[in-house]
């Protein structure tokens, strides 16, 4: 007889195998045996995926009938949600107060819908047990005007955002964080995007749309990452110590640092994207490349890429 070495493994050492599976199989593995029958129950990791549903109509019956039979008296250390289509707005509030009020750290959301009008519950973005929060949806809106309420996250560390339109001030509530990227976003309704976030330390600005001015209000960044962004300029705290900046060689992508902007920086990297020795904008782009460089002149290691100087 084979020994079954695998239902002798502890609890916890099961719930870390299953979380790196669709909480659709995790469930079958009830049929196994009976040591098996509640394991599913007490996970404290759940993966939910609309990929293996014909439906979007059948995975959220899927997830409320998990949800009702779990383990109440479980935590939840985080939660992954992906699902194709536009999802019911109760559905996901369903899912968000569940893993709030269960105390989740670690919450990812991601969607892939073609409505430009899917809406998501306010509630999805106030947490005060949340600590990583990844956000993901084509066509989606987060924030439509100054008005509306920011992320209201106190303990959240780290943020990333993508494929979203940005509005107003979102993050001064998000005391603590540390880590934000924003990627793919576009920013709408305002001229000047303000950043507002007393402890931050690493920010990533990735493929952001609309000629606007960022400002942010970070006194503790520490590290700043820009690629092909196309904004009118970028105000950043003075006591920046490393600058790593991607931009495109055409007249408008290049952003506009203050003068007497930095004073601190210790390292600068400086790449050029999707260049062309012929193009027609190259000697114009060479003299904002130059003045861009005397901007940072206060930098100690300065990296340019092998394109950079062949444009200069």
């Amino acid at each position: 007889m084979v020994e079954d070495r695998l239902s002798s493994l502890p609890d916890e050492l099961i719930h870390k195998i299953l979380s790196c599976c669709d909480i659709k199989f995790a469930v079958k593995t009830c049929l196994l045996s009976s040591r098996w029958k509640l394991v599913w129950t007490s996970l404290p990791c759940l993966n939910f995926s609309s990929r293996q549903f014909r439906t979007l109509h059948k995975f959220a019956e899927f997830v409320t009938h998990f949800l009702s039979q779990r383990n109440h008296q479980i935590q939840v250390s985080s939660v992954k949600l992906h699902f194709y289509g536009a999802a019911n707005k109760d559905f996901v509030r369903k899912i968000a107060n569940y893993a709030f009020s269960h105390n989740v750290q670690e919450l990812t959301v991601s969607s892939s819908c073609s409505n430009s009008r899917q809406v998501y519950p306010s509630c999805l973005f106030r947490s005060q047990s949340l600590k990583h929060f990844t956000f993901t949806c084509n066509y989606m809106r987060l924030c439509t005007t100054k008005t509306e309420a920011p992320l209201d996250f106190p303990s959240l560390t780290t943020l990333n955002l993508s494929y979203i339109t940005l509005s107003g001030d979102l993050f001064s509530k998000c005391v603590n964080l540390k880590n934000l990227t924003l990627e793919w976003f576009t920013i709408k309704d305002v001229e000047v995007f303000d950043i507002i976030t007393p402890r931050l330390s690493n920010l990533m600005l990735i493929h952001g749309r609309r000629s606007i001015a960022i400002n942010v209000n970070a006194p503790q960044l520490e590290n700043l990452t820009t690629s092909n962004c196309y904004f009118n300029s970028l105000n950043a705290p003075p006591g920046l110590s490393s600058l790593c900046y991607t931009f495109q060689l055409s007249p408008c992508s290049l952003v506009r640092f203050s003068n007497d902007q930095f004073h601190s920086l210790n390292k600068v990297t400086i790449c050029l994207s999707d260049y062309y020795p012929t193009m027609p904008c190259k000697e114009e782009g060479a003299r904002k490349i130059i003045n861009m460089l005397q901007q940072l002149h206060s930098a100690r290691y300065l990296t340019l890429s092998a394109d950079i100087v062949e444009v200069c």
